[in-house]
């Protein structure tokens, strides 16, 4: 009877507190703190932002402007709040949210950035990290590290406003070294090296604007090296090696080499392949000289391609409009080393005619008598002057493309004329 009596005294207390413990857990729930606040802000700031007047007591007058005091109080009140958060940014507190090892992480397009210095790491648009560095104003500035959207470094160095700028490394795709150098506006400018994408040296030297240029040397696939002299437009000035002896061109070219010797009853030139260039040239004694001496006196190259600063051309056409005026052209048998480069560029593919007969003795794989040949094998020949420089190039007709082309000293304008 008693304990009956006792949890109908509790069901009766309980029924009289139970509205007052629900108001409780609602007042303490996060739902309604937050929609409170919510709420709260709203309608401060829809207050804040009716700055429309509504009776002359609702205006400042400042040097006898009127301003409306909700304005006022509105563009105070967004300073305000714009200084806090540029203070708690700024803060040791928000850096705990930023920083990893030590650096700071900032979107591309953060305001923030604008305003950090030292190291930091800069997102790309897609999320990646892509810079690890130092900046100023936002622009990567001094020493930093550059990654592609799969974490693979593309290059490592000095900065400048975001370009390369100074001494710095290139890699390839793959993370293998490309370039290690001087850079300027974000091109190779100085001294500096070039590598395969197996890793193997390729050239060192001077650059401009991207270009080899200036003196370099330039090594095979086994960083053995092959040629060290001039290069120009990223490519090696092959009227260089005219005038030269046998031994000086030994002193720039040391890749392998062929000599074609044509029979001293036929005119005894020489003519010798640089195979690991892509060239040959023609030697012949000047009778007139102290030392009777043989000399470069033509450079073949074999290339179906001919270059001129950044423009490169494989039509007659083209080589025209970089080079001007034709000075000659027309049907011409083949002379020796004309036949020789014919035969090495037809061991590679179809040019011309075809191959041109040859009756050759071989004393060495490297040493080849040519003892006569079809000189009745006729192409078409177009020739240009630039400057002291004339240009040949090897037609099988009139028109269309070249197959190589020749460069031999043609003197100054007024003796030619």
């Amino acid at each position: 009877m008693g304990q009956n009596l006792f949890q109908i005294f509790w069901t009766t207390i309980k029924s009289k507190f139970a509205s007052l413990v629900s108001k409780i857990k609602l007042w303490t729930s996060w739902n309604f703190v937050r929609t409170r606040i919510i709420g709260g802000i709203r309608n401060f700031f829809f207050k804040l932002l009716d700055v429309r007047p509504k009776s002359r007591d609702d205006y400042y007058s400042i040097f006898g402007w009127l301003v409306s005091k909700k304005l006022a109080y509105a563009i105070v009140v967004l300073i305000g709040v714009l200084s806090l958060w540029y203070i708690g940014s700024t803060s040791k507190i928000y850096s705990k949210f930023v920083e990893s090892n030590g650096m700071r992480t900032y979107s591309y397009k953060s305001i923030l950035l604008r305003l950090a210095k030292n190291k930091v790491r800069i997102k790309a648009k897609s999320g990646y990290i892509a810079y690890e560095g130092t900046v100023d104003k936002g622009y990567a500035t001094g020493s930093g590290k550059l990654y592609s959207p799969y974490n693979v470094m593309l290059y490592e160095g000095a900065f400048e406003k975001n370009k390369y700028e100074g001494e710095g490394k290139q890699y390839y795709e793959d993370g293998s070294l490309h370039y290690q150098g001087a850079f300027h506006d974000n091109l190779y400018e100085g001294e500096g090296k070039l590598f395969r994408p197996d890793g193997t040296q390729e050239y060192v030297g001077s650059f401009q604007r991207g270009m080899k240029e200036g003196e370099g040397k330039l090594y095979d696939g086994g960083s053995n090296l092959i040629y060290g002299g001039e290069f120009a437009s990223d490519r090696i000035v092959y009227s260089s090696l005219l005038g030269k002896t046998p031994e000086e061109i030994r002193g720039v070219y040391h890749g392998d080499q062929t000599l074609y010797e044509e029979d001293p009853d036929l005119g005894g030139d020489s003519v010798v392949y640089l195979s690991d260039i892509g060239a040959l040239y023609l030697a012949s004694s000047d009778g007139g000289a102290a030392d009777d001496s043989q000399k470069a006196e033509t450079v073949y190259v074999l290339s179906e391609e001919f270059s001129s600063g950044k423009e490169t051309v494989n039509t007659i056409e083209g080589v025209q409009a970089l080079l001007g005026d034709i000075i000659y052209e027309g049907n011409s048998s083949v002379i020796l080393p004309e036949a020789v480069a014919i035969n090495l560029l037809n061991d590679e593919k179809y040019v011309l005619d075809g191959k041109v007969d040859m009756d050759s003795t071989s004393n060495y794989t490297d040493d080849i008598v040519v003892n006569g040949f079809d000189e009745d094998y006729t192409v078409y020949v177009y020739s240009f002057r630039r400057g002291d420089l004339i240009y040949s190039f090897v037609c099988k007709e009139a028109g269309g493309e070249f197959a190589f082309y020749g460069i031999s000293d043609g003197g100054s304008d007024e003796e030619a004329a």
